[in-house]
């Protein structure tokens, strides 16, 4: 090391001391070592499922039903996406929501939420939304399984390519 590095790594660890930061580190190193080594983690299924806040109707109600179904094609999709069997992987489904292709180390600023799309006068729209500000998914609703897959792969495999002629 040179007398310069050598003084400013003194002068970084001397805070440090002050402040009692390198002794909280030491004993919470399990958590914090992700900030520190190796960069962000590779995303998991579990990842994914622990991430949002659902934003549901009330219970009771046939939208509050629709949107249950729809959680669990969702869920049911996201095991497909994970296993490999479908044309998307979790990171582009991050990255559809959010813009980013990992979660980042201290979380996101907000909790992601899910919304569902719905509309008053009994019209659907077929593709999910997202806005990447929020990190809000809005999933569409859809009568089958099949349908649901349908058009979230097509919505996520299109949308970088979205607004480009």
């Amino acid at each position: 090391m040179t007398g310069n590095c050598r003084s400013n790594c003194k002068g970084f660890v001397d805070g440090m001391n002050a402040m009692s930061l390198a002794e909280k580190i030491r004993s919470h190193i399990e958590e914090l070592e992700p900030l520190f080594v190796g960069g962000p983690k590779a995303l998991k299924l579990q990842d994914l499922l622990d991430l949002f806040s659902v934003f549901f109707a009330e219970p009771g109600s046939n939208r509050r039903r629709a949107q249950n179904q729809t959680v669990m094609f969702w869920n049911d999709w996201l095991i497909e996406v994970d296993e490999g069997t479908r044309p998307v992987t979790l990171e582009q489904i991050l990255v559809f929501v959010s813009g980013l292709n990992s979660i980042p180390s201290l979380g996101f600023p907000r909790r992601p939420t899910i919304e569902f799309l719905q509309c008053d006068d009994g019209s659907r729209k077929l593709y999910p939304e997202a806005n990447t500000c929020e990190v809000t998914l809005c999933l569409p609703i859809h009568q089958t399984y099949d349908s649901f897959v349908h058009y979230m792969e097509s919505g996520l495999i299109q949308a970088p390519t979205f607004g480009f002629l």
